[in-house]
């Protein structure tokens, strides 16, 4: 093939030659460039990314120009927990279409996202987000949870009452107001939100949740009713009926509280205050050693739980084993000089053997 093509050159006079090899070049520039151009290249055949990837970076690599594909690929590295990559995609979605208010919705929530959140870059880009697109919800929302979690209350309630004008049905705004409230001890207003809140959707999870503790703080019953919706709403989550069994154990229903924490413990066997709770209990019941077995678990689980040593420490005093009491007593207290019960413990073990 190059014989021929020199064959070729040479029977072209010099300016055909010139033109040639200008085109030439032209090509093969074009050709070894074609990859490099985009800065946000990821080869089909590259099995260090997932399939998904590979899939959509295959059809960047035929349009390199087309930002939803760009805006694709960062939601599926988002969903992998690969953030750096999914701002890097997303922003390269951006540079090719600045006026996308998804686009930088989506910045805005990866930069909050991950280990290396970045709250006023987030910020930034929900302000933008809104700029061109003034009723766009779903921005608002996050937006607005984003300044709650940086205490800038009155910013946030400016948003979520925004949000109220546009879609005055929306349960979101009740519920974060609600919040808020409830972080600036305006209680009657936080239930009465809450209640709002359920009001556009009866099964708001958190409001249920929120109005439950409410209850049980209260020692009032009716925190068993939200307690028992939530547990139907989310049959999945250990957080309803854990609260249940607190609330059962605080109203010394010692025997229906225990019954609730094993199922907690099977559902979730990493529940560290279930296990603490149960021992309690058992302790109660002056099943010392079933206490100290449940107490071993808690401490494998959190070994820095100044509790659960000062509560080891009453069991194997009533077990009569001083010695290991003493040392659980000594330990709870060199994690928390604070906690009474093993200060009580070690006076009590000292003064009898001082006997």
């Amino acid at each position: 093939m190059w014989v021929k093509l020199v064959k070729f050159v040479f029977m072209l006079n010099f300016k055909s030659i010139c033109v040639f090899f200008v085109v030439l070049g032209i090509v093969l520039m074009t050709k070894g460039c074609s990859d490099k151009s985009n800065l946000r290249y990821i080869s089909e055949k590259d099995t260090t990314y997932s399939a998904d990837i590979r899939s959509i970076s295959e059809k960047i690599n035929r349009s390199p120009k087309n930002a939803e594909l760009y805006y694709k690929r960062s939601k599926t590295f988002y969903f992998e927990e690969n953030m750096r990559q999914a701002i890097l995609d997303i922003d390269f979605a951006i540079s090719i279409d600045s006026m996308n208010p998804l686009y930088e919705f989506k910045r805005g929530e990866y930069l909050i996202s991950g280990d290396t959140a970045n709250s006023k870059e987030a910020i930034k880009s929900f302000k933008k987000s809104l700029r061109l697109k003034p009723d766009y919800v779903d921005a608002m929302l996050v937006y607005g949870k984003l300044l709650i979690a940086r205490q800038a209350y009155d910013e946030a309630k400016k948003v979520y009452f925004q949000c109220n004008k546009i879609d005055p049905s929306n349960p979101a705004p009740y519920f974060y107001l609600g919040l808020m409230a409830k972080e600036m001890k305006d209680t009657t207003n936080a239930l009465d939100l809450f209640q709002k809140t359920l009001v556009f959707d009866g099964n708001y999870y958190d409001a249920i949740m929120h109005l439950g503790n409410y209850y049980a703080l209260k020692k009032n019953e009716k925190a068993l009713v939200f307690f028992e919706r939530a547990m139907v709403i989310n049959p999945y989550s250990d957080e309803p009926l854990y609260a249940k069994g607190l609330f059962l154990q605080n109203e010394h229903q010692y025997r229906d509280a225990a019954g609730i924490y094993e199922q907690v413990a099977k559902m979730n066997p990493s529940h560290i205050l279930c296990r603490y709770n149960l021992a309690y209990i058992n302790g109660v019941f002056k099943n010392y050693m079933k206490a100290e077995d449940l107490l071993d678990e808690t401490i494998e689980l959190d070994n820095n739980n100044a509790d659960a040593y000062a509560l080891r420490g009453f069991m194997k005093e009533k077990l009569n084993n001083h010695t290991s009491a003493m040392m659980d007593y000594q330990k709870a207290l060199q994690i928390d000089k604070n906690q009474k019960s093993a200060e009580e413990g070690l006076k009590r073990l000292k003064f009898s053997i001082s006997f």
